[in-house]
């Protein structure tokens, strides 16, 4: 009896150490769920996390810019329209 439970915890045992090398499913596909919101530069076309862009207020409406030089272009010459 003693050799039964002495196995079937070495089995239990040999499962858990194997399953700590392969990851699961739904742990390798948790990351894809969170996704970053990608914002477009107005002035040069490039897509930039929402979080990194710099927002600028102008004509009653939020613009996002990769940087300080595409908002300045933009204001400038691009939100005349």
């Amino acid at each position: 009896m003693v050799r039964i439970a002495i196995l079937g915890i070495l089995i239990v045992a040999f499962i858990l150490l194997v399953r700590s090398f392969f990851p699961s499913r739904k742990e390798e596909n948790s990351g894809s769920s969170d996704a970053t919101e990608m914002v477009r530069d107005p002035n040069c076309g490039t897509y930039i996390p929402r979080g990194e862009a710099l927002v600028k207020h102008l004509q009653g409406r939020d613009y996002f810019f990769c940087g300080e030089k595409c908002a300045k272009e933009f204001a400038e010459t691009g939100a005349r329209g």
